[in-house]
């Protein structure tokens, strides 16, 4: 068939077509189309110029703006419709790759996949409206139904499964697998696996951090979070705990720290006080779980410990066996406590002396039992001294009975049990006397009325 012939013909077929309201091929509007092209349906790569080659356009309007871009193939209704220089992208889908600039070695496939990109290069949307915000964003890889929908400028993402990375917009290199994984990301470097696997919504913008199984969020950067409540297994595949670690070697936890060894010339040091009275640390019980529980320490100085404390007269001066029980420090064999220098003496009876005296907010006094307190005093069968003995004996002494004298007290100090005992003694005594003057004195009194009434 002659060349001009066959022109004719297939000048003819959009005519053709038209009349049954579909077009199945059509030309170029230019006069210098490029080569190599295969343009069918309404308008599809219209605009096309003698620089575009090797390109697949495929629906109605599919490439409809594209200049000199070449290896470009554009599938479905206004696939790639925008497209005008640049080339190496494949659009597959309703509008996919609509509003595509300039963007170079992208892959839509989905309605809508990647409609609102413009400059983007090395993308790949797989799915109905992947990407579809996406305007400069580069190198992202979103598999599943609207994955990745709310990214536009974000780099370096992966997101497989539908509606994951939903909402992030500018974050970059996250991974995302699952439905509805990373849905309110829109940090950086994240990594989220599993069903609904996510930050929170008032962390959406951290960065490195690492949620891995169903529900399982993370919600400050720099950490990762293994499941939803769920037991961590290391060596075995049920674990009964948070964390399990099973080495297959007795006597081996299979945890090791590299930095915290036997060789280590460090010392611990262990801060006990009545609010701390035992040390905690880390132990494990029968089940092999680990659990805080209290250090009882035996300590010995010289010997082997008698107690928690104690120390021997081979290294120390004199045998001073201690022990610490709870929050107590005792004496093995009732030796007294000294605390200061330069003591010569102790006066025999006494268990503390404290040189250079005591400073305290309070001091509370105990007796042994009731009978050495002075309500005695008050009982039916005490022997008061009368006044004139008691004139005596001051006269005599001079202190009152029962009073230690100064030179006593300078000697061998007070008892402040005792002295507070016998000083309330006196007062009671006062009382009696007192008591004993007023029942006088009514006495006189009334004797001295009856004289006057007799006269």
């Amino acid at each position: 068939m002659p060349q001009s012939v066959l022109y004719v013909l297939l000048s003819l077929l959009p005519t053709l077509v038209v009349a049954q309201n579909n077009y199945v091929a059509t030309t170029p509007s230019s006069t210098t189309p490029g080569v190599f092209n295969t343009l069918v349906g309404v308008n599809a790569g219209q605009n096309m110029s003698s620089g575009g080659t090797f390109n697949t356009f495929l629906g109605a309007q599919a490439g409809n703006g594209n200049t000199t871009g070449s290896q470009n193939t554009f599938i479905g209704y206004q696939a790639g419709y925008a497209n005008s220089t640049l080339g190496n992208n494949t659009f597959v889908g309703y509008k996919a790759g609509y509003a595509n600039s300039i963007g170079i070695a992208n892959v839509f496939v989905g309605s809508e996949a990647g409609v609102a990109n413009t400059t983007g290069q090395g993308n790949m949307f797989l799915g109905q409206q992947t990407g579809s915000s996406n305007t400069t964003g580069n190198y992202n890889l979103f598999i599943g139904n609207s994955s990745g929908a709310g990214n536009t400028a974000g780099l370096g993402n992966t997101a497989i499964g539908d509606g994951s990375l939903l909402h992030n917009t500018t974050g970059q290199r996250n991974t995302a697998i699952g439905q509805y994984a990373g849905v309110n990301n829109n940090g950086n470097y994240n990594v989220m696996i599993g069903f609904a696997a996510d930050v929170s919504s008032s962390s959406a913008t951290i960065t490195n951090a690492v949620a891995i199984g169903p529900y399982a969020q993370v919600n400050q950067s720099n950490s990762i979070v293994l499941g939803n409540g769920a037991n961590v297994g290391i060596g075995t595949s049920a674990p009964a705990n948070k964390l399990e670690i099973t080495s297959g070697t007795a006597n081996k936890s299979g945890l090791r720290f590299t930095n915290l060894t036997g060789a280590s010339n460090s010392l611990v040091s262990l801060s006990i006080s009545l609010q701390n009275p035992i040390v905690k640390v880390l132990t494990v019980d029968n089940n092999g779980d680990v659990v805080l529980a209290g250090l009882g320490v035996n300590l010995g100085l010289g010997s082997l410990p008698g107690g928690r404390l104690s120390a021997d007269a081979g290294q120390l001066t004199g045998a001073l066996p201690w022990s610490l029980n709870g929050s107590t420090i005792q004496s093995n064999n009732d030796s007294p406590v000294t605390i200061g220098g330069n003591i010569n003496r102790l006066p025999a009876g006494y268990k503390l002396y404290v040189a250079g005296g005591i400073l305290t907010e309070r001091v509370k006094v105990a007796i042994k039992d009731s009978g050495e307190w002075a309500d005695y005093v008050f009982e039916d069968n005490y022997k008061l001294r009368s006044l004139s003995d008691v004139e005596s004996y001051i006269k005599t002494h001079r202190h009152l009975p029962g009073v230690p004298s100064a030179n006593d007290v300078a000697k061998q100090g007070i008892d402040v049990g005792k002295m507070d005992a016998k000083l309330l003694e006196k007062i009671e005594e006062l009382t009696l006397y007192m008591l004993e003057l007023k029942k006088e004195n009514q006495e006189m009194k009334k004797a001295i009325n009856e004289l006057l009434n007799n006269k």
